[in-house]
C-alpha cells in the first residue's frame, strides 16, 4: 500500500508542477499583450518587410506626423476604409506620412498583392510577422480590431487611436486633428 501512495503522490506533484509551469507561461503571455495604444503614450517604432521583401519602418520622433494603419485582406471594412484612408495621406502630401501594417502575414501576401494592385495603394505596406511568439508592430499597439489607424506627431507621441468603425470618426474630422499637430494641441484621449 505504502508504494502505491508514494506513486499517486510523485504523480499528483507532477500533474501540479506541470500546472504551475503553464499556468505561469500564460500569464508572462497575458501580461505581454496590452490595450490599444492611447493618445499621450510614446509610439513604439517597427521594421517590417512588404511583399517584395523590402524593409517598411517606422521610427518615431523623425520629426514627421505619421498615421500608421493595420489592416488585413480579410475585414471587409478594411477593404473599404483603408483606400480611403491612403486617399487622405495622398492628399496630405508631405505633412503626413501613411505606413500600412497588414497583418495577414506572409502566407497570404498573394491576397495582400491582389489588394494592393487592386487599389493602388500609395502607402508602404509591411507585412506583420511574428518574433519571440509575438507581432512585432501590432502586439505592441495593441491592435485587436482592424482597421486600427493610431496618429503618431513628429516627436513620436500618439495623438489618437481609432479602431475599427471608429476610424469614420477620424476621416470626418482629420484635417483639423492632423492640423492640431502643427498647432501643439493636447492629445486626443
Amino acid at each position: 500500500m505504502p508504494g502505491i501512495v508514494r506513486r499517486r503522490i510523485g504523480a499528483l506533484l507532477v500533474a501540479v508542477s506541470v500546472l504551475a509551469a503553464a499556468a505561469s507561461a500564460v500569464g508572462a503571455e497575458m501580461q505581454a499583450l496590452r490595450p490599444l495604444v492611447r493618445a499621450g503614450e510614446k509610439a513604439p517604432g517597427f521594421s517590417l518587410q512588404d511583399i517584395d521583401g523590402k524593409e517598411v519602418s517606422f521610427r518615431p520622433g523623425n520629426g514627421k506626423a505619421t498615421l500608421v494603419v493595420f489592416w488585413s485582406v480579410f475585414c471587409p471594412t478594411c477593404k473599404e476604409m483603408v483606400p480611403e484612408i491612403d486617399g487622405y495621406g495622398t492628399r496630405r502630401g508631405a505633412s503626413l506620412r501613411t505606413v500600412g501594417v497588414n497583418l495577414d502575414g506572409k502566407r497570404f501576401s498573394n491576397a495582400v498583392r491582389s489588394f494592393l494592385k487592386e487599389t493602388g495603394l500609395r502607402m508602404p505596406v509591411g507585412l506583420d510577422d511574428l518574433r519571440n511568439d509575438f507581432f512585432i508592430a501590432s502586439d505592441p499597439y495593441g491592435v485587436e480590431k482592424t482597421p486600427t489607424a493610431v496618429l503618431v506627431d513628429g516627436a513620436g507621441v500618439v495623438r489618437g487611436a481609432w479602431a475599427a468603425d471608429r476610424i469614420r470618426d477620424f476621416l470626418a474630422n482629420a484635417d483639423a486633428i492632423v492640423a492640431g499637430l502643427k498647432k501643439g494641441d493636447p492629445p486626443r484621449k
